[in-house]
């Protein structure tokens, strides 16, 4: 049930607030890449500064989010209004969703006090199937609307 809330929360906000979703789904790659290279290191950071308090896991997993979900959704909070428009849009705000859905899927799952039942596992067995598909289609409507953007 907290895969589908998620994917439902992401998909209204993608879809309601209509803003340009290109950059956010970029920085959102972007974070990954920047996550898997140096994670290690800013979970050293991260360790040295909360000391014995956190658990490596929960450091971890808040880590991937911030780079993962956080920053590519206040980078498009702050892009500007517009983007693309009917169903090109809402393809736009699904795939969004369900990558970034993905990505933060496996780090959820790490966190003792969420519970996955079966639908958040078929949800996430979904998505994964068509996950390559869904990762290309999503840089192709991010650059697509970073190239269609105007001022």
């Amino acid at each position: 049930m907290i895969i589908a809330i998620l994917l439902i929360v992401l998909f209204a906000l993608f879809f309601l607030v209509r803003k340009h979703t290109g950059p956010a789904t970029l920085a959102m790659i972007a974070g990954l890449s920047v996550y898997q290279t140096f994670g290690a290191q800013f979970l050293e950071m991260a360790q040295k500064v909360a000391g014995d308090k956190l658990p490596e896991s929960y450091l971890q997993a808040g880590i991937c989010i911030l780079f993962v979900m956080v920053f590519p959704i206040l980078l498009y909070f702050r892009s500007r209004h517009g983007g693309l428009f009917g169903i090109l849009r809402i393809l736009e705000a699904a795939v969004l969703s369900a990558i970034m859905t993905l990505l933060v899927a496996p780090v959820l799952t790490n966190f003792d006090f969420l519970s996955f039942d079966t639908l958040s596992h078929q949800i996430v067995d979904f998505i994964k199937n068509y996950e390559g598909i869904i990762v290309l289609v999503g840089i192709a409507t991010a650059y697509f609307d970073v190239l269609m953007y105007r001022e």
